[in-house]
């Protein structure tokens, strides 16, 4: 068992060109299962759709509930992992094949309201220090652009100088796939606001990075860590705490749908694979207008 997955880990990486954060979610899950089928002592040959059932109810039953969704992304991941050793004629019998996943209401994105997004981005913009110009820089680069956090987290110094700051660079995201990225002006200042502070930690840790986004040891700034930080401030500002990076994705998303922009501009922008996806965002963004509406109007009060 622990041999296919090592193979089934290669063939994410190599051929399906699967995200880092894809196989690492794929590793979790599979991990997870093959942990149950030692514990109860069933043979990788050996198992049903039952048993794959009883290894999610195990999991329902641990003090943190198993959401729909977090249910339905596991068994996606051994369908997926029986069906590449189907297809691979490592077993005679998928367990996995008949089973459907548990129904879940996709929830709509949550964009931040203007007066959020503008209390986070400006609470700290006259701090002179290292952490308060690098958290302004990462979250205006994710408003502009309406770039992934860890697209932004993969940005690399040969894109940026103290002398050129693009209004547009190319990002990798989700399956390799290359794509070009828009960054207005408060998000170049912000950059170059940032950089001394950054070339100041390198020389004082007596250390050298290729990444546009450090933390105050001069390392890469992770997704976890980037996730503590915008929480932290949210705390600190009183905002939601719903409030995620990915919000500012959302919030760019919806802004220029709100602006009138062409939903398949829009799509390419955030490397969606389908304009489906994308369609999200044309309901909350009809939700705010209605909702100002609702404010503005005399007679659109209720």
């Amino acid at each position: 068992m622990r041999q296919w997955l090592q193979t089934f880990a290669e063939y994410l990486e190599v051929e399906r060109n699967a995200s880092v954060n894809t196989r690492e979610a794929y590793a979790r899950d599979l991990g997870q299962w093959c942990a149950f089928m030692e514990a109860e002592g069933i043979a990788a040959e050996d198992a049903v759709g039952d048993d794959i059932y009883a290894f999610l109810g195990a999991l329902r039953k641990r003090t943190e509930p198993l959401e729909r969704r977090t249910q339905a992304r596991k068994l996606s991941a051994i369908k997926a992992y029986y069906r590449f050793l189907e297809q691979r004629k490592l077993i005679d019998n998928n367990p996995a094949r008949s089973l459907k996943a548990a129904r879940y209401k996709r929830l709509l994105p949550r964009p931040l309201r203007p007066i959020e997004l503008e209390t986070l981005l400006e609470s700290r913009a006259h701090e002179e220090k290292f952490t308060s110009a690098r958290d302004r820089a990462l979250w205006e680069t994710i408003y502009s652009s309406g770039m992934r956090i860890s697209e932004a987290l993969s940005l690399s110094m040969p894109q940026f100088s103290d002398e050129h700051i693009p209004d547009e660079i190319k990002v990798r995201g989700k399956g390799n796939k290359d794509r070009v990225v828009y960054l207005g002006a408060a998000a170049r200042q912000a950059i170059i606001d940032y950089l001394p502070f950054r070339a100041d930690t390198l020389y004082r840790m007596r250390k050298q990075s290729p990444y546009l986004f450090l933390n105050f040891k001069g390392t890469p700034l992770t997704r976890r860590g980037a996730h503590y930080l915008l929480k932290k401030s949210v705390r600190e500002l009183d905002l939601d705490r719903r409030i995620t990076p990915h919000s500012l994705r959302h919030s760019f998303a919806t802004d220029l749908l709100n602006a009138g922009a062409d939903i398949r501009h829009v799509q390419e922008m955030l490397g969606h694979a389908s304009v489906s996806t994308t369609q999200n965002y044309t309901q909350v963004a009809k939700e705010r207008l209605f909702e100002t509406y609702r404010k503005a109007h005399p007679h659109g009060r209720r």
